[in-house]
């Protein structure tokens, strides 16, 4: 499909679920700056988050709705049925094969990044089990390092329904060239970066529930 004609589902798809969004997600939005208040990303950058419900994606669209967020998902989603493949197709999805080796979703997403998009990623690779933070899968830090890319926290409470509000919180800009100078990290400087991330957004996430207890 060309991709002015994707751009046109894309659109006319946010526009018709605009409504429904703002009575199923009814967001709070909250920004661990509080002086920076704003969701507008300049240039490419790498949306890192935790995954509790089906609805991430979603929300987060209509949280940076201004902008196409490209999103990576694994290659079993993309199977459910030919209608969900053109939908993500569309929307920007970039499919991980588990299988591939060579990782060809990281060459894509820094692709993405480098001409100016956003890309979104759940690190722990799946949907959390018991509605707590699973432990970090370190290949967004690949797509992070070579794109030489801001990772910007983006960290949401999966309350999502009617009568009900969603939490989300932006965190400030990670660069890992400020964590690691090397061109070539070793496994540990991974692991490291990778803990270094992960203990970013736990934080943020209880910061999250902290300030929607308060609201």
């Amino acid at each position: 499909m060309p991709k002015f004609i994707q751009e046109f589902f894309r659109l006319l798809g946010i526009v018709l679920a605009w409504p429904l969004q703002l009575l199923f997600f009814k967001r709070r939005t909250f920004y661990e700056n509080p002086t920076t208040r704003s969701r507008h990303i300049p240039g490419g950058a790498l949306v890192v988050s935790n995954h509790f419900h089906v609805f991430d994606y979603m929300l987060s669209v209509f949280l940076f709705y201004g902008r196409k967020l490209h999103i990576v998902m694994i290659d079993r989603m993309y199977k459910k049925s030919k209608y969900f493949h053109v939908c993500m197709d569309v929307f920007g999805g970039i499919c991980a094969n588990r299988d591939d080796m060579g990782m060809r979703f990281v060459d894509e997403s820094v692709r993405v990044i480098e001409e100016g998009g956003l890309v979104q990623i759940f690190p722990e690779g799946h949907i959390s089990p018991d509605g707590e933070m699973q432990p970090f899968k370190n290949a967004y830090l690949m797509i992070a390092l070579r794109s030489d890319a801001p990772i910007i926290p983006v960290i949401l409470d999966g309350n999502y329904g009617f009568f009900r509000r969603a939490g989300v919180i932006i965190g400030e800009p990670i660069y890992l060239s400020q964590m690691n100078k090397s061109l070539s990290p070793t496994k540990e400087e991974l692991m490291e970066m990778n803990r270094a991330v992960e203990r970013k957004c736990r934080q943020l996430r209880e910061e999250l529930r902290r300030r929607t207890a308060r609201n």
